[in-house]
């Protein structure tokens, strides 16, 4: 049986940004089934919405072989009324979307998810959201996951941290599901990378933001684009012509910032013993540890993180400062990682992990920079418990907001996804490939003049809210737009 990969996206043509190239490859080498799961329906100018989702079912059905049954639409709202975000949303009263929606929907032809599932919708509330991603995710069972990360979007950033809860749930309550999860930003590097698609020699994608994420460089897993969706030719190149299909959105014009030759994502870790176990600890809330949320947000709607409590913190008067973890059999560990957001470079806390076998205890130093801190060490066998001693704090620390036990030896990448790494430009720079590029670099340069002058029926509607319902706009607000633009100048 093949297996299956799930992208869970919030809009539609992120699944270009996020599964892009590797969704195309795993599709196309026959190993894995593929499946995608939207959260909003792209409505924040309403009028669009029915048609973002045609684009979407067509560019995955062509562009990744995706049965149309496997595409879920949750039917959420794309922006909100009253300036918030679902993410934040509490209590009976579900909220209003840009729409003028409270409740999910879909299309004639493919109706939303809870509707398709139970008959009926699901009110704008925070907790029906989370309740149909994570039936999306438990229903589909996926070995693998490609999930948009936290990037500078609010609708992207309650879709990673709502994705990452739902996941540390169900781990905790399915001890057998324990899939690879990887993921991507969106925007850096992709939306806002650098517009050197054209460059020559060619290279990797340049991610600009890792000092404000929770990953190392060196974590980064990079594999290589299809070829036929890093070629510079952009009249051969699928992937640009995937961005053509979504003409609501124009992406094509920034084709040369989101087309590389590799794709960027980073691994998290599902093995984390953590989920089966049991956690008590003298103060604070241990369950914070194995939430499998490497930091919350208090406003995603805000370009700069705004942090939340996330973590295991002991009380001030705690002595004891300690979490007791007991596994329900015996197990072998030989990793702790640990991380730990903080205010400065120098925020830490010294911990140490103790065995209930005769093994030597832990010391280990958690760097409190919001990122990886693992520590790997001779195998202790036979654990059935493990005690967490906090000697001390140094610095503003919000908590170890994610620990995890691990096995001594992390798990391979499967062979379908081994083979598709990255290991450099495959294109052959012959005598003529270098003013071809020129060319087309030139070519793609005034096609964005001519749409900026003459843009298409979807953005004409945007800017004139009288037409945006028309099915046909008039030559008169072409001339009209025209004219706006002669002015300004």
């Amino acid at each position: 049986m093949k297996q299956k990969v799930l992208l869970i996206v919030p809009h539609q043509d992120d699944e270009l940004f996020v599964g892009g190239g590797l969704l195309r490859s795993l599709a196309k080498g026959g190993d894995y089934e593929a499946y995608a799961v939207y959260t909003t329906n792209g409505d924040f100018f309403p009028h669009e919405a029915e048609v973002r989702l045609g684009e979407a079912v067509r560019v995955l059905t062509e562009f990744a072989g995706m049965e149309e049954s496997h595409i879920f639409f949750l039917g959420y709202g794309d922006g909100w009324k009253d300036g918030g975000h679902i993410y934040h949303q509490a209590g009976a009263e579900p909220l209003v979307s840009m729409a003028g929606r409270t409740e999910t929907y879909g299309t004639d032809g493919h109706g939303d998810y809870r509707y398709a599932r139970s008959g009926g919708h699901s009110a704008y509330r925070r907790a029906d959201f989370k309740q149909d991603l994570k039936d999306v995710i438990a229903g589909v069972r996926a070995e693998l996951l490609l999930v948009v990360d936290f990037d500078k979007h609010a609708d992207h950033r309650a879709a990673s941290l709502l994705a990452e809860e739902c996941l540390g749930e169900l781990f905790r309550e399915d001890a057998s599901y324990r899939p690879l999860v990887l993921k991507r930003f969106a925007y850096d590097g992709v939306w806002k990378g650098g517009a050197d698609f054209f460059e020559l020699p060619r290279r990797g994608t340049v991610l600009a933001g890792l000092s404000r994420t929770p990953y190392r460089p060196e974590e980064a897993l990079r594999f290589a684009m299809p070829e036929d969706c890093a070629t510079p030719y952009l009249s051969r190149n699928a992937l640009y012509r995937a961005l053509r299909r979504h003409r609501t959105q124009e992406a094509w014009q920034k084709a040369d910032e989101i087309i590389n030759i590799d794709e960027v994502f980073f691994r998290r870790s599902a093995d984390n013993l953590l989920y089966t176990a049991s956690l008590t600890a003298s103060s604070g809330n241990p369950e914070y540890l194995r939430d499998f949320k490497l930091f919350d947000c208090g406003d995603v709607t805000e370009r700069k993180l705004v942090l939340k409590e996330c973590g295991w913190k002991p009380e001030e008067r705690d002595a004891e400062r300690t979490v007791r973890i007991r596994f329900s059999r015996p197990e072998t560990v030989g990793r702790i990682a640990a991380y730990a957001p903080g205010g400065r470079e120098t925020d830490r806390v010294n911990a140490v992990f103790s065995f209930d076998t005769d093994a030597e205890p832990v010391s280990m130093e958690i760097r409190a920079d919001g990122k990886r801190n693992l520590c790997t060490f001779v195998p202790r066998e036979g654990v059935r418990e493990v005690t967490l001693r906090i000697e001390s704090w140094e610095g503003a620390v919000w908590g170890i907001s994610e620990l995890e036990i691990l096995p001594p030896e992390e798990q391979e990448l499967p062979a379908a996804l081994k083979k598709l790494l990255f290991h450099g430009d495959t294109l052959r720079v012959t005598g003529l490939v270098k003013p071809r590029i020129k060319m087309e670099k030139a070519v793609l340069a005034l096609k964005r003049k001519i749409s900026r002058w003459l843009p298409n029926s979807y953005t004409l509607r945007r800017h004139y809210p009288e037409i945006a319902r028309r099915e046909r706009v008039s030559v008169r607000y072409r001339v009209l737009y025209i004219a706006e633009r002669l002015r300004a100048r």
